[in-house]
């Protein structure tokens, strides 16, 4: 483009002098600094519209920056990168920098920072005439690993270039960016400075030998994006108030291209380097649910109607919702004692009571043999807190991790309690369900599930265990673990046991053929798209709490399936959406799931499989237009926690069983 270094780059560090920048944590300001003002020497920053418009300008590419960094982005490339000091003023490990430039300007800095001692081990300069030298290529050599996500920054360039060559540009990048790869772009001043301020900025740069070539406007810009592979996260029709897109400053993920583009001759020969994307997959569409999904969702409702049973008789404590202390004599305590003087405990969900309550009693059990019973682990500090347990004979904490397999667990005269009232509710809430439902409907469920569970693994737990708290998987037996000591017929097993041991098997196949969790596929992944979703808005169409969407999304966003951005139509708050990679995961669940019951129909016979569906569909599925009948287990008593908020639109396609009490929609 030019002879020698650039000017313009040159008087954008002089204005770049006096800006607030965006802090962190992390990096090394006083580096970039250092460069800018070495490189501002002799150039004037002049306090006008222009001045303002590159303050907006670099806030904006500095929160691109900051926020793919904190995303976990580890590749940061940057295009025409001139005197930029990003790469040392958010510097941090494990994140490399990538600055492709003209080699005049380049050398100069080169030459800048060694003089200045800045250490840029961490950059690597990657030498490229846009006109001509081919770009991707060139990152590749560098060591830009094509096959993890990046974001890439063209910061006032494109004005400089034909329209041609940013095309290219634009499309090079998008050959070596991977699914889930961002950019952050500048084009047209003009919105910005109106005609006349626009006249002379066109004459000042010409009159430094590097003249302005492209007039396009945010609207152009956003068409070649998608001709080049980026979809810019402003073609939402929310989006179109956003400040930014008036101003030209464009965001953009890495997408299918919108339409073939014919070759030119400096396309010709590369484009057939390009691979070619897959078309999207759609949204979630409407159809039968899995069978995952029908079992969750019968345990659920089983679980809630359990849950609201167990509060009502119990004496305990919660935090949003106030403190019950109903008892089933009917007395009532105060000071969070129950009517026979002893301390109420934290209320929690049927699986503590499954993987923890049920076996330990008055008497000694060690965390070895408690795990050997409930053949999965509990949240046993959780439980000694909440003022279930006793745990080497005490309730304060003394073990500065989890208790080894020989700490010695007693019950408390609360735990005691909670026992009576938890024993005898899963045989009457099947007994409601066999006069809400039909004695011929739940008889007809509980062969199938029976006739199922007699062919899975023995050593299955009776509840679903606590999801793993880094990915959410779901945690089968340790193989460690000794045979179940009294391995129950499954004909005798409680209606939530059959139902946890099937969904459980269910999840253990899942998760290593899908690559994710079925709780994050099944609920979050199910419902994103493309366009965007408040985050605030995920938690009814999931059937989960604003704790498990944050959970799930944020293993999303680590993983490149999805990210997070603020709200374009609104002042605060976020939206989520699928990125490629992510609607390829969102594809792959469904397929999964499809071809994980293909299997169990022809392993356990296709008509014990169906006789499954067949059981569950006319439970969870509504009749018309009404609400599905398992809606009918959700109706809390009176002094119910349930009852102060809002009832649930669906239930979860997985319980999300996290550590904080056991509550399948992880409450």
């Amino acid at each position: 483009m030019y002879g020698g270094p650039s000017q313009t780059a040159r008087r954008v560090a002089a204005h770049r002098l006096g800006f607030s920048r965006v802090p962190v944590a992390y990096g090394d300001p006083a580096a970039d600094e250092a460069l800018t003002a070495d490189v501002a020497v002799g150039h004037d920053a002049p306090a006008n519209r222009m001045h303002d418009y590159l303050a907006a300008r670099t806030a904006f590419f500095d929160r691109a920056v900051t926020g793919a960094i904190d995303r976990g982005v580890r590749q940061i490339v940057i295009g025409a990168a001139g005197y930029d000091g990003r790469a040392f003023r958010y510097a941090k490990p494990g994140v490399r920098w990538f600055e492709v430039d003209h080699p005049a300007t380049q050398r100069d800095k080169l030459q800048r920072l060694e003089r200045l001692g800045i250490v840029a081990s961490h950059v690597r300069f990657v030498e490229a005439d846009f006109t001509q030298d081919p770009v991707a290529d060139r990152l590749r050599a560098a060591g830009l690993d094509a096959a993890a996500p990046a974001l890439f920054l063209l910061e006032g360039v494109a004005v400089y270039l034909e329209p041609a060559v940013l095309e290219s540009v634009l499309e090079q990048f998008r050959e070596v960016a991977a699914p889930g790869s961002r950019l952050a772009m500048s084009v047209s001043l003009s919105s910005v400075l109106g005609d006349a301020a626009r006249a002379r900025f066109q004459a000042a740069v010409a009159a430094l030998g590097e003249p302005a070539r492209s007039t396009l406007s945010a609207a152009e810009a956003e068409a070649l994006l998608a001709r080049t592979g980026w979809q810019t996260d402003q073609q939402t029709a929310a989006a179109r108030s956003d400040r930014l897109r008036p101003a030209g400053l464009l965001l953009a993920t890495a997408a299918p291209r919108a339409s073939a583009r014919p070759e030119t001759p400096r396309t010709a020969g590369r484009a057939s380097r390009v691979p070619k994307t897959p078309e999207p997959a759609p949204g979630p569409k409407p159809g039968p649910l899995s069978l995952s999904a029908l079992l969750s969702q019968a345990l659920v409702a089983f679980t809630i109607e359990f849950d609201n049973e167990a509060e009502h008789r119990l004496p305990h404590r919660t935090t949003g919702y106030g403190r019950s202390a109903q008892g089933e004599d009917g007395e009532d305590g105060e000071d969070g004692e129950d009517g026979q003087g002893d301390p109420v405990p934290w209320l929690v969900s049927l699986a503590m009571w499954e993987n923890c309550m049920r076996h330990v009693t008055e008497e000694p059990i060690t965390v070895g043999e408690l795990e050997a019973r409930a053949r999965t682990g509990t949240n046993l500090d959780g439980m000694r807190r909440w003022g279930y347990v006793t745990i080497d004979g005490t309730a304060r904490k003394i073990h500065k991790g989890r208790p080894g397999p020989n700490a010695v667990l007693r019950a408390t005269p609360a735990g005691l309690r909670a026992r009576q009232v938890w024993r005898p509710l899963p045989a009457l809430i099947e007994q409601r369900w066999r006069d809400r439902f039909g004695a011929d409907q739940v008889g007809r469920l509980r062969d199938a599930l029976v006739a199922m569970v007699r062919q899975l693994d023995p050593g299955l737990p009776d509840c679903l265990p606590i999801v793993g708290a880094a990915a959410l998987l779901s945690r089968g037996p340790d193989p460690a673990l000794p045979p179940r000591p009294d391995p129950a017929d499954p004909a005798g097993l409680p209606l939530p046991a059959l139902l946890s041991r099937a969904l459980l098997s269910f999840a253990l196949e899942y998760e290593p053929e899908a690559g994710l969790a079925l709780a994050i596929s099944a609920n979050v992944l199910r419902v994103l798209s493309q366009d965007g979703t408040r985050l605030r808005d995920l938690p009814p169409p999931t059937g989960t709490s604003k704790e498990s969407v944050r959970w799930a999304m944020g293993i999303l966003t680590r993983r490149y399936l999805a990210v997070e951005e603020p709200d374009p139509a609104a002042g605060r708050g976020k939206v989520a959406r699928l990125t490629p990679g992510g609607l390829d995961a969102q594809r792959r669940h469904r397929e999964v799931a499809g071809a994980i019951e293909q299997r169990w129909r022809e392993r356990f016979a296709d008509a014990a499989a169906g006789a499954l569906r067949a059981a569950l569909e006319p439970l969870a599925i509504a009749p018309g237009a009404g609400r599905p009948p398992l809606f009918q287990c959700l109706e809390p008593h009176p002094d119910n926690w349930r009852a102060s908020v809002r009832r649930p639109v669906t239930l979860p396609h997985y319980p999300m069983v996290l550590h904080r009490g056991g509550y399948p929609d992880g409450s």
